[in-house]
């Protein structure tokens, strides 16, 4: 028999656990949801839970790693096709989507921008002060985007944070500021 934490009775408990707590994030912000109220709607005992995770946040971390895991096979991928295929797996999964809000102890968009390095240009193109301005710029729009129910598509969404990024049709506006 496959260790506890890998057979599939496990397997389907983990995500019925993960599953519940996306749920609460559409409606409570994360220190709002207790390991309680997350093992009653999940049909769990708190020792099931404690057996996979140490807190709320742990589970969220779980989540957050799968999700950018499942994001990794993108060697190859230029910055557009790995911003698009984020964005659509978000598109996708409404629930996962939540996680963009979750402030505080989660590290979602800092392993977000790990990745697009990985895929981005050159490091010695975008200094330390310009990824950070990108970063906050993407986690925003992210954050409006979910927060609006998504009406654009990806691709669409990908064009406007791509456009931006390089201040397509802004030249008018650089003159005024400049």
């Amino acid at each position: 028999m496959v260790g506890v934490k890998n057979n599939r009775r496990a397997q389907y408990t983990q995500q019925v656990i993960q599953e519940t707590v996306l749920s609460l994030l559409e409606s409570k912000p994360i220190n709002a949801i207790s390991v309680t109220e997350v093992c009653e709607q999940a049909d769990v005992n708190r020792t099931t839970f404690y057996r996979y995770y140490t807190d709320i946040y742990d589970c969220v971390e779980s989540i957050e790693k799968a999700f950018v895991t499942s994001l990794n096979p993108l060697d190859g991928a230029t910055p557009t096709q790995a911003l698009e295929h984020l964005l659509t797996a978000f598109y996708r999964d409404k629930k996962l989507s939540n996680l963009v809000f979750v402030e505080g102890k989660t590290q979602l968009l800092e392993r977000m921008q790990e990745l697009m390095k990985q895929t981005g240009p050159d490091p010695q193109l975008i200094d330390n002060y310009q990824g950070v301005y990108i970063g906050a710029g993407l986690q925003s729009i992210l954050k409006k985007w979910v927060k609006d129910g998504m009406p654009e598509t990806p691709q669409q969404l990908t064009r406007i944070i791509i456009d931006t990024i390089l201040a397509k049709d802004l030249d008018d506006m650089r003159d005024v500021v400049l």
